[in-house]
Formats: structure tokens, sequence, C-alpha cells
């Protein structure tokens, strides 16, 4: 099995998950702003953590996603994680997800590592359909998402439990027609 490559942007480093890791994971899941739209619960330990850690690179093994962490080019610590999950071989179809913390907000760097993760998905994969589905409430997902190519399809009703309530999501996609015609 091959490594997940190491993905390099003007800014950034995409690389594997490791043991150093959890603890900023683990402090990551417990801004409550971050995962405001998020559906997550808050890890309170470290073996939450921990097990995100080995479900990021269960999914690569098992070849159904990758995740990466972000951090900047001259700083390997974890300022958020991005990839793709749930991929339907047959269909030829994943789901996006991705988060970073507070203080590295509004810099653009989200856009950056989808715009890499695009790219890596698009040439390096058969996937054809990428799609994300987003909190109505979150409105700087929806201008990242379409900022990058993503199209709005529509509401998914009552779509996720989270926090004692259902939630309706609005589904989002790319398609690789569209990624390499831009």
């Amino acid at each position: 099995m091959s490594e997940l490559p190491v993905i390099q942007t003007e800014r950034l480093t995409l690389r594997k998950p490791t043991e150093d890791d959890i603890i900023p994971l683990l402090m990551l899941s417990q801004d409550e702003e971050v995962r405001e739209f998020y559906g997550m619960e808050v890890f309170k330990e470290e073996k939450q953590s921990r097990e995100e850690i080995e479900w990021f690179l269960k999914i690569w093994r098992e070849k159904t996603g990758a995740r990466w962490i972000i951090s900047l080019k001259d700083d390997p610590s974890l300022i958020g994680d991005i990839g793709f999950y749930d991929y339907d071989k047959k269909h030829r179809k994943a789901e996006i997800g991705y988060k970073i913390a507070r203080s590295h907000w509004r810099r653009g760097y989200m856009s950056e590592a989808l715009v890499a993760v695009l790219d890596y998905v698009f040439k390096d994969t058969d996937i054809n359909r990428l799609q994300a589905v987003v909190d109505p409430r979150n409105p700087a997902s929806f201008l990242l998402l379409e900022k990058c190519g993503f199209l709005r399809e529509g509401v998914l009703r009552d779509y996720e439990y989270e926090k004692g309530e259902y939630v309706d999501l609005i589904m989002h996609s790319v398609l690789r027609r569209e990624w390499e015609s831009r």
C-alpha cells in the first residue's frame, strides 16, 4: 500500500496524520466555533482524538478516502484537516470535509487546501463527483465551495441528527468535467 501523498501548495503542506497531531486535534475539536456547523461532538479526552487520527489512516488504507493534516509550510503543527471519504467505487463519488483552527480563518488557507485536494482527486483518482453537505447557517463554507467550483444542488431536509435535533444540510458538488474545464 502506498503512502498518503504529501501535497505542497504555496503556503501549506497537506500531510499524513501522526501521533503529534492527537493533542492539537483534541484542542481543535474543543473550539465551539470551529465545530458549530461541523456536526461533530466535542472530544473530551485524548482517546477520541486518537480514534479520529486512526480513522484518517484507515480510510486511506482501505481505499475509501484520504484525510490530510493541514500545516503551514514553515511549521508542521496542525492548523486543520481536509479530505474525502465515503468513496463509492461503483458510482465514482465521494464526500469532502474540512475544518481549520479559528486562529487561521479568513486567510485563504482553506481555499488553497481545497484547490490542492480537488487537483489531487481529479488527477490521481477515478472520482467523477465530489460532494459536500453544509449546514445552512454556515455562509463561510458556502462561499468557499462556490469559490472552488462547487454548485449548490438543494436542501436535504432533516438529513442529520446533531446535538439533539434534526438539521437540514445543503448539498453541493463539483464534477470532474467542471473542474477540468475551469
